[in-house]
């Protein structure tokens, strides 16, 4: 049994690598200069332009070292480190084949009271060490088989990604002062769900729901493997963790590990934690009277988000409206509790937006036109009345803007790319910068807000300290620090009536609205809810405030008035949290300070080439093809640079079947702005003749015993640009592809006889057969774009959007002429009758122009010559025939039947059942040229099919990673037949593990 499970494991593993295709991030800026700071325990590398913060970085990095190693017990080895600091994307993560930790350097404006690259480091570290403990064991012999890719096969397919992700955020919590596992908004979404919905079952709490909101594996993990360390102490994940790596040909070795310290397996274990939870909270909520409110919307089964509410000067609010039903939007919101929505933005970070005299303010994120490791963060604004939208900034690095109060101003939060920051005021007309305020020590500065006279500006800081809420004077440019620092989760500072300035906070165990007045500095808690509220804004003529309001369906806009709110100094609140935090800080070596990391001496910095192109990370005594996702008898090895700009591969194969292929390399470079691919295959096959034939005048014989050689070339250029701007996916691809396959020539040895009393006996005339040198060359031209509206996650598929690809393809050089293709394809995305409902309508037509001829029997009179294969498929259900044009129309009903949530525990997750109801119509023509006579005839037929297809979304055996099952029942109208096929698919687009 053992034996069966290895080589399952071996085959899953080779299958994963194939499919996951080794993770790239995409390319930097071909114009940077790299350089590198090597240590004991790290190599992290940086672009030029960041070597000053560099040097911090790695200090961070070695400091956490010291510390979070101690509750795994494990101490990995050196790893590198890539930072990106290009982009305003903010993000971490690690993956392991080819091992590395990359960063994305840039903070953002929902951060805890930590420095953002201190959370970083510790993450991501944290996540080092979880993966790196793995390779012991049957995992370590396996990784001399099988290289790097073996840890992250085992990774993959049994350590859960709740723990990887909770287990990292648990760290980051218990190391420091601050952390998400301290922050009451974190633990909202648990809490809520768990109290009005009850404990969802384990596998919906791990995959997710199309039917019901489910926290993410951060939220859900944090809560399991804090619960179960501050019960059964740190052993239970080192143990899970080490037993994992040791005996990994057990695919239950993860929860046997974890069985072994606290006597549960995991199921039994999450409902343990969870119901011990639900007490705690039950009790928690039992603490202090609850605000009163009146509801301003509606409570939406399907989870909705009303966030980050304004008022205009006409009394209306506006929020942003967001959910797993709805892509992010502004609305209105109406008297009765409905929205109409004003405008959809394009992709945002988590941070408000403005509003001031008609008109909406925003910060989003575009992609440079190439570099996927290269992104701004404009401003734009829309006007309600005109409906016109204006960009305001170009390739910038913006966030949080806030209008004055007259309009004509804009106050922005500034980061560089080299982690400096300020808070800038802007011309809203033209973009331009008219003054930068820098506070405290480069302190980074969160979500500016005007007052009403527009002559000082509110924001909250972070240092190290902590957070803290300082006000700028515009008229002196001077700073003032009213409140802090802290390490309580500070957000989200407005002004209100009478120098008040509200803000959310979690000092009770809730977020809440808090109130701090400008000159006494008194804090004052205002509201009192079950789960959390945030974002206040104050209703001057209906004297109340307006803020979220947590539901376990979302945040609802809520309003109360002052006799509904509290007023308590805020140091008469009670802390009702349940401090899981304080259980798990006890079980660590120590706190992180990094206060005088600074005072080290700095490290030596060194040129990094980036053409460091090859790094040999995984190998398999197995021939792996990752283009054509094929596993056969051989060896092979791939590789991944650091940059991520080249990825190469390399094998043979043993199968006799594949002769001709028996040698393989695959080489792509990101580097320069043309992508450049190049894959070469070589090989030769046996040519033997040794026998007698017979013609109609002659009888012979003939011999060869020889080998004939192929080679085949395929390179190509394309360029991926990104047109991505707003609620628009754009995407334009032109490429360029040249395939050179020569197969050798070779001999045959010829000898006539005659035949004497049938008796073969030689004429004594010989001679020699030479098969020519066969060329074939082709060059293919296309041009691929794409125009699609961002979708839900609810959504089937897009609701609206159009795709395009043109494509030509010759035969101009070699010594066969098969002739040309051309094709156009369209695609056309539209609503359908109800909400993720989609109607698509494909448009496919070919031409083809004929090669040269080929060699037929004197029988045939039809010119047979040599062409392409079809660019598009028949209707579905039918064969691809022979064609000269082909035209195709192909119409998709599409749209979700059932997301059922069913479980069959440890076998399998039914999450969502789609049908697509469809009809399929193609023409095809085909011309036949008599040679005798020279006429040309055309035959033109007819295929038409309808059905459905329907596909369910299934997690196998717990692994993370759905398979798409499915059937498709086609009824071909010209045949009078049924067809019928079986659908399989597993999308995987590499594994890592990250910080958001």
């Amino acid at each position: 049994m053992r034996i069966i499970s290895i080589i399952c494991y071996l085959l899953l593993a080779l299958t994963s690598a194939v499919n996951a295709q080794y993770y790239t991030s995409g390319a930097d800026p071909a114009s940077l200069r790299w350089k590198k700071i090597e240590t004991e325990n790290f190599k992290v590398v940086f672009p030029q332009d960041y070597e000053e913060k560099a040097q911090h970085l790695v200090k961070l990095l070695e400091e956490v070292y010291k510390y979070g190693t101690y509750s795994l017990a494990h101490q990995p080895k050196k790893i590198s480190v890539l930072v990106h600091p290009e982009t305003t994307y903010s993000n971490g993560f690690v993956t392991w084949a080819p091992k590395r930790i990359e960063l994305y350097p840039t903070p953002n404006q929902s951060m805890h009271a930590q420095e953002w690259l201190q959370q970083l480091a510790i993450h991501e570290f944290r996540h080092v060490v979880q993966i790196d403990k793995l390779n012991n064991g049957f995992t370590k012999i396996l990784s001399y088989i099988l290289g790097e890719q073996a840890v992250g096969a085992v990774l993959g397919l049994y350590v859960p990604m709740w723990f990887l992700e909770g287990d990292a955020v648990t760290t980051e919590t218990a190391l420091t002062q601050s952390g998400r596992g301290r922050s009451p908004w974190f633990e909202q979404g648990m809490r809520a769900q768990i109290l009005e919905k009850g404990i969802y079952s384990y596998d919906k709490a791990y995959f997710g729901s199309y039917k019901d909101y489910v926290p993410n594996y951060y939220e859900m993990g944090y809560q399991l493997v804090a619960g179960a360390r501050a019960k059964y102490g740190t052993d239970i994940w080192e143990q899970a963790l080490y037993n994992t790596g040791r005996n990994s040909w057990a695919i239950n070795a993860f929860n046997k590990g974890q069985k072994s310290v606290s006597g549960l397996n995991k199921i039994q274990l999450y409902y343990e934690i969870f119901a011990g939870l639900h007490n705690d909270w039950v009790k928690q909520d039992d603490k202090g009277a609850k605000t009163g409110y009146t509801a301003l919307t509606s409570k939406d089964e399907d989870y909705s988000n009303y966030c980050y509410p304004v008022l205009t000067e006409d009394g209306k609010i506006l929020a942003q409206l967001s959910g797993p039903g709805d892509v992010d939007q502004f609305v209105e919101v109406k008297d009765d509790g409905s929205h109409q929505a004003l405008f959809v933005p394009g992709t945002r970070s988590d941070e408000p937006f403005s509003y001031a005299n008609g008109i909406i303010c925003w910060a989003e994120r575009e992609s440079d036109l190439r570099w996927d490791n290269r992104a701004y963060s404009v401003i734009k604004c829309y006007d309600i009345k005109s409906r016109k939208k204006k960009k305001v900034t170009h390739k910038s690095r913006y966030f949080s803007p806030a209008l004055s109060p007259q309009g004509n101003q804009i106050a922005a939060v500034y980061a560089d790319k080299k982690n400096t920051y300020a808070l800038v005021i802007l011309d809203r007309h033209s973009g331009e910068e008219l003054q930068r305020y820098v506070y405290g020590n480069d302190d980074y500065l969160f979500t500016p807000c005007w007052n009403t006279e527009g002559d000082k500006i509110v924001c909250i800081s972070l240092s190290e300290s902590g957070k803290e809420i300082v006000i700028l004077d515009r008229a002196s440019g001077q700073w003032t620090s009213i409140m802090g620092p802290t390490y309580d989760d500070i957000s989200l500072a407005k002004w209100g009536k009478d120098g008040e300035i509200y803000f959310t906070a979690g000092y009770g165990g809730t977020s809440e609205i808090y109130c701090i007045d400008e000159q006494s500095r008194q804090v004052r808690q205002l509201t009192q809810s079950k789960y959390g509220a945030t974002g206040a804004v104050y209703d001057d003529e209906a004297a109340a405030l307006i803020y979220s309001n947590y539901t376990a369906d979302g945040y609802q806009l809520v309003k109360a008035g002052r006799d509904q709110l509290k007023d308590i100094p805020v140091e008469e609140v009670e802390d009702a949290s349940v401090k899981l935090y304080e259980k798990i800080a006890r079980q660590e070596e120590g706190e992180l300070n990094f206060s005088n990391i600074d005072e080290v001496e700095d490290y030596s910095v060194k040129k990094y080439s980036k053409w460091n192109l090859f790094n040999f990370h995984s190998w398999a005594p197995a021939f792996v093809n990752i283009n054509d996702e094929s596993v056969n008898t051989g060896v092979s090895a791939l590789s991944q640079n650091l940059l991520g700009t080249a990825v190469s591969s390399v094998g043979y194969n043993a199968d006799p079947q594949y002769s001709d292929e028996k040698y393989y390399f695959n080489f792509q470079y990101q580097g320069w702005f043309p992508v450049f691919e190049l894959d070469v295959k070589y090989g030769d096959e046996d040519v033997n003749y040794d026998g007698y034939y017979s013609s109609n005048s002659e009888i012979f014989s003939l011999y060869c015993d020889t080998k004939q050689y192929q080679s085949d070339i395929e390179a190509g250029f394309y360029l991926p640009l990104s047109l991505t701007r707003g609620k628009y996916y754009n995407y334009l691809k032109p490429a360029v592809d040249f395939n050179l396959y020569h197969l050798t020539g070779y001999d045959i040895e010829k000898e006539n006889y005659e035949s004497i009393q049938n008796v073969l006996i030689p004429t004594g005339e010989s001679s020699v057969i030479s098969v020519d040198d066969y060329t074939y060359a082709s060059v293919e031209y296309s041009l691929y774009y794409y125009h699609l509206m961002r979708t839900s996650e609810r959504d089937v598929t897009y609701r609206w959007g159009q795709l395009m690809q043109v494509l030509y393809q010759s035969t101009p050089f070699g010594t066969l002429d098969i002739g040309a293709i051309s094709g156009l394809w369209a695609r056309l995305y539209f609503p359908g009758l109800m909400k993720h409902h989609s109607l698509r309508i494909d448009n496919e037509y070919q031409y083809k122009w004929d090669g040269e001829e080929y060699e037929s029997s004197e029988e045939n009179d039809v010119e047979m010559n040599y062409r392409f294969g079809n660019y598009f498929d028949f209707a579905r259900g039918y064969s691809n025939y022979s064609n000269d044009r082909l035209y195709s129309l192909k119409t998709d009903y599409i749209f979700p039947l059932w997301n059922p949530d069913f479980s069959v525990p440890g076998l399998m997750y039914l999450k969502r059942i789609t049908t697509n109801l469809f009809f399929d119509y193609t023409k095809s023509w085909e011309d036949f040229t008599f040679k005798s006579s020279g006429q040309t005839i055309t035959e033109s037929n007819d295929y038409k099919s309808f059905g459905a297809e329907f596909r369910a979304e299934v997690n196998v055996l717990r692994f993370l990673f759905p398979l798409e099952v499915g059937y498709r029942y086609s009824r071909l109208i010209d045949l009078n037949q049924n067809s019928h096929e079986f659908l399989l698919s597993l999308s995987i687009s590499g594994f890592s593990v990250g910080n958001k």
